[in-house]
């Protein structure tokens, strides 16, 4: 898979398949701006992009995992998305903006794991 195979989900379409009830799972992967969080996006699992390889299996099957982070163009994101496909993972997709964009468009969020 190269980078611009990956799916690129806009946040409207995102809440949208939400409010549908699709089968989707939001993956929290914010390195820097995550300590100092308050909240995630509703829903959102969590697993830390340094220790990733290990972490993925953990993540729900038979869903489409939509990876954020807070790093311009995904960069973390996106990362993380091709290495979770290269192993077997072949529903996955980024969020464009990642979570400023989440954020500033006002869209559901809910307290972060403590």
């Amino acid at each position: 898979m190269a980078w611009d195979d990956v799916k690129r989900w806009q946040p409207v379409d995102l809440y949208a398949s939400f409010r549908m009830g699709d089968s989707v799972q939001p993956v929290d992967v914010r390195d820097r701006d995550y300590r100092e969080a308050e909240t995630q996006i509703k829903g959102a699992l969590r697993i830390d992009p340094m220790e990733f390889e290990s972490q993925i299996a953990q993540l729900p099957e038979g869903k489409e995992l939509i990876f954020y982070c807070e790093r311009p163009g995904e960069a973390t994101s996106l990362k993380i998305a091709m290495w979770a496909f290269d192993h077997g993972r072949n529903r996955v997709g980024v969020l464009v903006g990642g979570w400023p964009a989440w954020d500033e468009a006002g869209y559901p969020t809910e307290p972060k794991a403590a």
